[in-house]
């Protein structure tokens, strides 16, 4: 018997050596990662008056270096490629549990695509893995299923094989401005310039969990009294206006402000890089219609006629 205790606790003794090695490895982590956003949110550091959320139509249509220096108020754009609203919502609660709340946020939604089964929209996972040094950040992996429960205590249980491999190299949706956004300064090859219309929209095909992290996103907003406008940026195709009243249906505070008008120009290919995302021309035009709709909200707390 004693002997069976000593070779336990020999293991354990090993096993707990072999674990502080990942320890040292999960510290380094972070440096694979080249957007640093969620680490300076972890690290307390996303301080801004306005917070521009949503997935790749935010990262790369609004313009937060200008509307920074038009507006005069720190500004940074936390805006992910393929994310959803889920993960939105997990940056917001981030951010307020990190860093002091922000006086506004502008939150894009996809048209036709926020609340469906979407593909190209998810739960942005390897933003989450270089940060797993973070106990908040594992809880949430944990949380999703995408890591085992033992990453609490197992520095080990933490990693998996794609953070043993070598770093992805840096691409040009790699290059995020001063306040954070990545402007599309190039046309995409299979950029089909046909101007289309849009899918129907069936609302039978909504994904429950979607509507209620957009629900819940606008509900803390109202609750920490920070103003939400939420905005829905042109496509290359005819608007969805089924999709537009819908979103309208599903907002919960009346004094959220709700802009989904689409500038005459935007039916020219020239403003955009392919068929969802502006270029640089079209997201500084885009970004002057929302500086103007922000300055005559605080202003006059009054839309008035853009063009």
């Amino acid at each position: 018997m004693k002997n069976f205790i000593k070779k336990l606790l020999l293991f354990l003794l090993l096993f707990f050596l072999v674990d502080k090695l990942f320890y040292w490895k999960v510290k380094t982590l972070p440096y694979r990662e080249f957007d640093k956003r969620l680490e300076r949110i972890m690290e307390g550091k996303m301080n801004k008056d306005i917070l521009i959320f949503g997935s790749s139509r935010a990262q790369h249509n609004l313009y937060s270096d200008a509307m920074q220096d038009s507006l005069k108020m720190s500004t940074f754009n936390l805006g992910y490629r393929g994310c959803n609203i889920n993960f939105q919502l997990f940056i917001l609660k981030s951010v307020l549990k990190y860093n002091k709340k922000p006086k506004i946020i502008v939150l894009t939604v996809d048209d036709f695509r926020e609340f469906l089964p979407e593909k190209t929209l998810q739960f942005r996972y390897d933003k989450l893995y270089p940060l797993v040094k973070y106990q908040e950040i594992t809880k949430e992996l944990i949380c999703h299923k995408e890591i085992s429960p033992f990453a609490v205590g197992l520095y080990c249980a933490r990693m998996n094989w794609e953070q043993l491999l070598e770093p992805k190299s840096i691409t040009k949706y790699d290059n995020w401005t001063k306040a954070g956004t990545i402007i599309l300064d190039f046309t995409a090859d299979d950029f089909d310039k046909k101007y289309k219309k849009t899918k129907e929209y069936d609302v039978e095909k909504e994904l429950p969990d979607r509507l209620s992290a957009f629900k819940e996103f606008q509900n803390i907003c109202k609750k920490e009294h920070i103003r939400l406008f939420v905005l829905v940026p042109p496509n290359y195709q005819i608007q969805n206006n089924v999709f537009i009243k819908r979103v309208n249906d599903l907002l919960v505070d009346k004094n959220t402000v709700f802009y989904s008008k689409i500038h005459p120009s935007f039916i020219d290919a020239n403003y955009f890089s392919d068929a969802s995302h502006l270029n640089k021309k079209g997201a500084i035009l885009y970004t002057d219609e929302i500086i103007y709709l922000l300055k005559n909200q605080l202003n006059t707390n009054e839309i008035g006629p853009l063009f």
